[in-house]
């Protein structure tokens, strides 16, 4: 009896959606195994192709990011006290007047939290997962300019992991956003990965990868409201969901006829309403940085609201009116129908989060909530002067020289400065560890000498001890 085989192609699709859906549970044993059914899916989608071998090995990346939160889950499950944060120590009692008080050395943090190492490993492990799958670490930053290996929706399937990416991080906030230092060097990551986004996509011309680099950049941001605890992580997962939902239901569109840009109505639909969700998205990072504790943050709003510029102009300008070549539409087209039902949804989705926020008790002053909608509003100027200056031959078009050759070259020389850190850091370590490789060289019988000589080490040790 022959048992029937299901194709790689709807194996890949039932891996993946399974992978999401553990994403969305709170344990980081599921999202581990999320991520492993993510990359199971890459791995069946490849091996279809005629090119399997080079698809394989360019999608065998995400392997790290599983092996991140299996190592993560593994300490947390050895050592439950890791996810218990330190308790402040009491006040000791008022001293006698009459007895001299003692000076004594102020505790490290190790003393204070002998679990302090371990949880920042942890913490690590997990946050290295959600940025390398949201293309903000440089062993994995250009993977959005590539299509994916699953055959008809391959363009769509990459920006799948920068989804994957934000799921890890806003599912596990608890866990990486307690240890010291990581949230700061969570920060700084999604800054730096949200500029380069917006930069790498007004770099392309092609609206699929400029869709699939905003993804990375919506995900950047929303990951930043958690990492900030701007709002609560029921509100940035809705504003994340408005504005790459949104992303995600436009590339999808594009992919099948360019459905949401047939008729000039529903083309200025899809451009308020992506406009709209990107603007409520920000609004609350942009307003809680600009006078952070008191005093107006000149540097670090101007850091973040530059992408933010970029990205609103870049929407509002790329998304233009597709050419429509059939005489009459057929009565069983329901594809702008369709893509009208999700321009509504993008619409109202992120309005209505900033509006549970402010149930929820989120305020920002006067001055600060004007800063968080300037970059968005200036978004607007650019894009009525552009839209009359189109140049009017492919030549023009590809002509040398502007700012989106200086974007990509910016974003080109960012990419190899950090690929030369990661592969001098990568050569010091494996210097360092050549010892421990040179005291065993694969051969069986040499490994069974070092048993041995790490046994008698380990008798000998308490008699000189």
């Amino acid at each position: 009896m022959r048992i029937p085989r299901l194709p790689s192609r709807y194996a890949g699709v039932l891996a993946a959606s399974a992978g999401v859906a553990l994403l969305m549970l709170p344990g980081v044993s599921w999202a581990a195994l999320g991520l492993e059914l993510v990359a199971l899916s890459f791995w069946l989608w490849a091996r279809s192709l005629p090119d399997r071998g080079e698809q394989l090995a360019r999608w065998s990346w995400l392997r790290r990011p599983a092996m991140a939160l299996w190592l993560a889950a593994a300490l947390f499950l050895a050592l439950p006290e890791l996810r218990m944060v330190w308790a402040p120590v009491p006040a000791p009692p008022p001293m006698d007047v009459f007895i001299p008080p003692a000076f004594l050395p102020a505790p490290t943090p190790v003393t204070r939290d002998p679990m302090l190492l371990l949880r920042t490993i942890a913490s690590l492990a997990v946050l290295w997962a959600g940025l390398e799958l949201m293309a903000a670490l440089p062993l994995s930053r250009p993977f959005p300019d590539l299509s994916g290996p699953a055959r008809g929706v391959g363009p769509w399937v990459t920006a799948l992991l920068p989804v994957t990416g934000f799921l890890v991080l806003w599912r596990q906030a608890p866990l990486w956003t307690v240890a010291p230092l990581v949230r700061e060097i969570a920060v700084l990551a999604l800054m730096l990965a949200a500029a380069l986004a917006t930069l790498r996509a007004y770099g392309r011309r092609s609206l699929t990868a400029i869709l699939r680099w905003l993804v990375v950049y919506d995900s950047a941001l929303a990951s930043m409201l958690v990492a900030r605890d701007v709002v609560s992580g029921e509100v940035a997962a809705l504003l994340w969901l408005g504005t790459a939902g949104g992303r995600l239901i436009a590339l999808a569109a594009e992919l099948d006829g360019k459905a949401a840009r047939r008729g000039p109505a529903l083309t200025r639909l899809w451009r308020v309403a992506g406009w709209v969700a990107g603007t409520a998205l920000a609004w609350p990072l942009l307003a809680s940085v600009s006078f952070a504790q008191g005093r107006f943050h000149a540097i670090e709003y101007g850091v973040l609201a530059a992408p933010v510029f970029l990205a609103s102009a870049l929407w509002l300008k790329r998304v233009v009116e597709a050419p429509e070549r059939r005489a009459m539409s057929r009565q069983e087209d329901r594809a702008p129908r369709v893509s009208r039902v999700g321009a509504v949804a993008t619409l109202l989705v992120g309005p209505i989060a900033l509006a549970w926020a402010w149930w929820r008790g989120f305020d920002v002053s006067g001055p600060a909530a004007l800063l968080g909608l300037l970059p968005a509003a200036l978004g607007w100027w650019p894009v009525r002067r552009m839209q009359g200056a189109a140049p009017a031959s492919a030549a023009a078009e590809v002509a040398p020289g502007g700012t989106r050759d200086f974007a990509l070259s910016t974003f080109r020389a960012v990419t190899l400065i950090e690929r030369q850190i990661a592969a001098a850091i990568g050569g010091v370590a494996r210097a360092l560890g050549a010892p421990a490789r040179d005291l065993h060289s694969g051969d069986a019988q040499e490994y069974l000498l070092f048993l041995v000589g790490v046994a008698v080490l380990a008798l000998l040790l308490p008699v000189l001890r």
